[in-house]
């Protein structure tokens, strides 16, 4: 009997907290669209006009499936909840509710006056990519063709298709309904141009949510280097490099050409002073012969023995010269 009654004096606290919570816990109404896009803002108002006419603050809450995700405290009686980024997840049944007494939003349940069913759809649908080629050389031009038979909701007119390199956008074009297809071309591709490529359409330009894409979604790009350039690099390095040789064998060759011809010069420059002074030497020897081979005053008995001496002198130099006599 005593444990009894203490376990009743235990357990009424709990339940009368319990049934406090949920007493003070009210229904709000639900105002908003139905329809959002991935990626997007969703935005739902709850309101408290109606069962709470005094002005003063109130904790508001936004459930979905009856599970508290969202609160605000304010004194207005229409409260704006706004979530940005939303995914498929968010797709469910919302309600509003209220309470005087703040609580921690994942411990609040309830359900208002009224739910609305919000869808989450598909904001970016990924297309199928195909290419002529997966290894293409440098320079080349390369065109990804992206086709899909499904479409984004669009409350516009245009639809965007996106060329994305490793999960970055890197171009944009404008779909083509009537052929449901677009291109994206890749000018003078480089080693840089490498890298996995996939195409996705939006209805409208935002940043692209985080989508696995794999398959006919996805394709690899592989940049090989071009030979006929890295030949033509080779050559001409080649051709450049004998050309400095060249130029270099023609410059010495130049350079000893004129050392041999000063050295020439200097050589006959001394062969001359050699040949000066020979010539003075000997110039200076038969000035001497002259000299003492010139007449001079004999008497007659010198004459007639020079004369006999010297027969044979005249006779051998008669073949030299010849003497004339004054007429």
């Amino acid at each position: 009997m005593f444990a009894f009654i203490l376990s009743l004096m235990i357990s009424v606290p709990w339940l009368t907290q319990a049934q406090g919570k949920e007493r003070d816990i009210h229904p709000a109404k639900i105002y908003g669209k139905k329809t959002f896009k991935e990626g997007g803002k969703l935005q739902i108002t709850c309101s408290t006009f109606g069962p709470e006419t005094e002005c003063e603050e109130v904790v508001n809450y936004l459930c979905r499936d009856g599970i508290g995700i969202e609160k605000k405290i304010s004194r207005e009686r229409d409260v704006l909840f706004s979530i940005d980024g939303i995914t498929k997840d968010f797709t469910g049944n919302y309600s509003c509710v209220y309470s005087k007494t703040e609580y921690s939003v994942e411990e609040v349940r309830g359900q208002g006056f009224e739910s609305i069913f919000i869808t989450v759809n598909d904001s970016f649908i990924p297309a199928n990519i195909t290419l002529p080629e997966i290894s293409v050389k440098e320079g080349a031009d390369v065109d990804f063709k992206c086709t899909s038979s499904k479409l984004p909701d669009n409350d516009q007119n245009n639809i965007y298709a996106y060329l994305c390199k490793n999960g970055t956008v890197i171009q944009l074009n404008i779909w083509n309904t009537e052929k449901m297809e677009t291109i994206f071309t890749l000018k003078k591709v480089s080693k840089t141009d490498s890298g996995s490529y996939a195409c996705g359409l939006m209805a409208d330009i935002q940043p692209i949510p985080k989508t696995r894409v794999n398959g006919i979604n996805q394709v690899n790009l592989h940049i090989t280097e071009n030979v006929n350039d890295a030949v033509r690099i080779v050559v001409g390095c080649s051709i450049a490099l004998l050309l400095i040789l060249c130029f270099l064998g023609l410059y010495g060759v130049v350079e000893k050409q004129g050392w041999c011809r000063c050295h020439s010069e200097r050589s006959t420059e001394h062969g001359a002073e050699a040949r000066g002074g020979d010539f003075l030497s000997q110039g200076h020897i038969s000035y001497t012969n002259q000299m003492q081979n010139q007449p001079r005053f004999r008497s007659a008995a010198e004459w007639d023995d020079f004369s006999d001496s010297s027969e044979n002198d005249h006779a051998s130099n008669e073949d030299l010269y010849q003497v004339c006599e004054d007429v």
